[in-house]
């Protein structure tokens, strides 16, 4: 019988498929492997990156707090141990009270913050330990970004799991940004310049115009000032330290003794890629970022009193928001004056009392007198952002 050609080729495409499995089966996971170990040594320099800008930080918080008392080396062991400090949330599971569980939490945080710096630098006084504060804040986010980082690199190497390798050179960039910015706010923190987050504390101190200020709550400060026929009640957190204060907690307090008839908030807001930082806008709710306790308490006079909420927030980039004010964001200030007036003009009537909000970390920013003056130009990248061509929706 005549050998068909038709069969030499169906065998000959069979055997090509059988050697191109048996080869593709056997290269697949040495070419994973491959590429699992390249973007492991990419992640590797980039952890070396993190942590030299944590030891940066580091370094950052030992100069500033050995000013106050106590050396350098005396110092090292244990602000290294405070570096890991934390906090545990209380449970959600059963919801009824978790607010004032977690308010309980951040209190005593705050106490122990407080009597940390205390032992660290001793010679401080109040308002250069809540600057302090702060840099011990920045020192801490920064080593534990790199501490986090490091624990997924060492946990792909010891699993050589290709995937996780991959998900965490992704997300490689965003870490090293954040850290950029940590290591960035820590040094604008230890020498106590105003930081774009402190938009509202500063609206806050512009509008005080030499009015007596008093501090009803801790940390916090109320200015009563006349404006066309209205008392405004002008609170933000008591600077130039570096806090953030409790306005929630404040500005209950002043609505169960007099009859409010409006709230308005200016806080920082992040804004979105290609939105131009320093843009004003108006909304409602409550302003006012960071854990959810001052906000409940906001919330929950501003219903029980039927009272108006307005907001007023200026677009910030995560960076800006967290280091030094730039002076589009310190404009941005001054339109958010004029915008607070208006919006009193507008929204209530002579012989109102209206509280004006200014929320955000008021470090570097006192209450009305010797406010900052100078503020330098927006960083590069950010002008390159904001002003990026766009196509409109």
């Amino acid at each position: 019988m005549p050998w068909d050609a038709g069969m030499e080729s169906l065998l000959l495409w069979m055997l090509m498929f059988f050697i191109f499995g048996v080869l593709w089966s056997y290269l697949t996971p040495q070419l994973m492997s491959m590429q699992s170990n390249l973007l492991l040594s990419k992640m590797r320099k980039s952890v070396r990156e993190l942590e030299e800008w944590a030891r940066e930080t580091r370094r950052i918080a030992l100069l500033s707090l050995g000013k106050h008392g106590r050396t350098k080396r005396d110092l090292e062991e244990e602000l290294g141990n405070f570096l890991e400090f934390f906090a545990i949330e209380p449970v959600s599971d059963d919801p009824a009270g978790v607010i004032q569980r977690l308010d309980h939490i951040l209190d005593v945080r705050k106490k122990r913050f407080e009597e940390a710096v205390t032992r660290f630098a001793p010679k401080a006084g109040p308002e250069e330990a809540a600057t302090l504060e702060m840099v011990i804040e920045g020192a801490m986010a920064s080593h534990y970004l790199y501490r986090m980082v490091r624990h997924f690199l060492l946990l792909a190497e010891k699993t050589k799991s290709y995937q996780l390798a991959m998900a965490i050179q992704m997300y490689m960039p965003l870490f090293r940004e954040y850290a950029k910015a940590y290591r960035d706010a820590t040094k604008v923190f230890s020498e106590g310049k105003p930081i774009g987050d402190g938009v509202g504390a500063l609206v806050a101190a512009k509008l005080f115009d030499g009015a007596k200020v008093r501090e009803p709550v801790k940390d916090t400060v109320v200015g009563e000032v006349e404006f066309e026929g209205r008392r405004l009640l002008v609170v933000k957190a008591k600077g130039p330290g570096g806090r953030v204060g409790k306005p929630g907690e404040l500005i209950s307090r002043l609505v169960r003794r007099r009859k409010i008839a409006r709230i308005i908030m200016i806080d920082a807001a992040l804004k979105l890629e290609g939105e131009r930082s320093g843009e004003v806008v108006e909304g409602v709710g409550a302003a006012i970022g960071g854990p959810p306790t001052e906000k409940y308490k906001i919330e929950q006079v501003a219903v029980k009193h039927r009272i108006p909420l307005d907001a007023i927030v200026v677009k910030e980039s995560f960076r800006e928001a967290i280091t030094q004010m730039n002076s589009r964001i310190a404009r941005a200030a001054e339109d958010t004056v004029e915008r607070v007036k208006r919006a009193v003009r507008e929204r209530t009537k002579r012989g109102d009392w209206v509280i004006v909000a200014g929320i955000g970390n008021t470090i570097g920013i006192g209450q009305g007198k010797d406010l900052p003056t100078e503020f330098p130009p927006p960083a590069k990248e950010e002008e390159i952002e904001s002003n990026k061509l766009f196509i409109p929706v």
